[in-house]
């Protein structure tokens, strides 16, 4: 698989490979096609640190010319390049999908990868779900203070990578424009969908945006009050999904985190929701159960579930030929996960 990254490049044949560090603002692009050794360790080959869009094509055009739709694939905040790796593995042995991934700096450092000062723990491992463990009651202990301060910081960084994420985008809506072959959707996790909300101001990036068939925005760490301001410009070809619980508590230590003013799209879409074909929002209820009910798109999977994201990430409408128009997709809840859908008509079912 191919993961491309605005992280410094060293030729290195591990995930040390994608550095800590990393240029903010700019908008060079790196990749590297990474895949597991018969010892199971992450190797990495075609290193390139510097993305010519003529080496996007050479790259992107055999993919998209393949026998599987492809799914472009941001990842959450506190992922390290192999978490990156793990996780795009896991969507392709899951869903039969070609997946590219882009690896950002993400692990709540600075920008020369250096730990952020005078925090206790301070250059700890990251971990996706840490930011369960943030409550208002140990907020100002000290490692409330390291897990808030490295989610910010992490969120800061997201920003400075707005312009090289905008770049792949547009190398990808290119070569998938030239090869016309697979279709592409593009899926965000958590503060990957903060990246992608300030990514939509660089020009050239809601454009390249609707060259995918779908825009699938997991659990998005992003502000819900006013969401639809910046949403619209998501245009994809066939549908943008929402997906939210209440039940989430890696954004409830988001919404700690942020002074308890930021309220989380992904943790509750409030009532000033899009309305339309083109948006679709999809609550899972019983997500709560497992993984800090922050991901489950790849963990306790029921057969709905399966089936409902299968579809999306193959860029296929979530609702199929025959299958009418409802609020709720079928109901037999096999694992930790229920789905419900919001209808068109702009409410939330009961």
């Amino acid at each position: 698989m191919l993961v491309f990254t605005n992280r410094d490049l060293v030729p290195e044949s591990g995930a040390a490979a994608f550095q800590r560090s990393f240029t903010p603002g700019g908008n060079r692009v790196a990749v590297a096609a990474v895949a597991r050794d018969a010892g199971g360790r992450w190797a990495l080959s075609r290193l390139d640190d510097d993305v010519t869009d003529r080496d996007s094509l050479d790259l992107l055009l055999p993919l998209l010319g393949g026998s599987r739709p492809v799914l472009f694939y941001l990842h959450d905040h506190a992922s390290t390049p192999a978490a990156c790796f793990a996780r795009c593995a896991a969507l392709e042995a899951e869903y039969g999908v070609e997946v590219v991934g882009f690896s950002w700096p993400a692990e709540g450092l600075q920008c020369d990868g250096q730990p952020l000062p005078n925090l206790a723990a301070a250059d700890a491992p990251a971990e996706e779900l840490e930011l369960a463990g943030l409550k208002g009651a140990n907020r100002a202990e000290p490692a409330g203070q390291a897990l808030a301060r490295r989610y910010r910081q992490a969120r800061t960084n997201a920003q400075e990578s707005v312009d090289a994420l905008a770049r792949c985008l547009r190398m990808l809506a290119t070569a998938r424009l030239i090869s016309n072959a697979q279709p592409f959707t593009l899926a965000a996790h958590g503060l990957g969908a903060h990246l992608l909300q300030y990514a939509l101001e660089v020009p050239g990036a809601s454009e390249a945006i609707g060259a995918a068939h779908n825009v699938v925005l997991l659990a998005p760490c992003v502000r819900a009050d006013g969401h639809r301001g910046w949403m619209h410009q998501l245009r994809p070809r066939g549908r943008t999904f929402i997906t939210f619980n209440r039940g989430d508590s890696v954004l409830a230590g988001a919404f700690v985190a942020d002074g308890r003013k930021q309220a989380k799209l992904g943790a509750d879409p409030g009532t000033e929701l899009l309305q339309g074909p083109g948006f679709r929002y999809i609550g899972f209820p019983s997500a709560q159960a497992g993984s800090a009910g922050h991901r489950y798109f790849v963990d306790g999977l029921g057969a709905e579930s399966r089936r409902l994201f299968g579809r999306l990430f193959r860029s296929e409408a979530d609702l199929q030929p025959g299958e009418p128009e409802r609020k709720s997709y079928p109901g037999g809840i096999e694992g930790a996960v229920g789905c419900m859908a919001l209808s068109d008509a702009g409410r939330l079912p009961g």
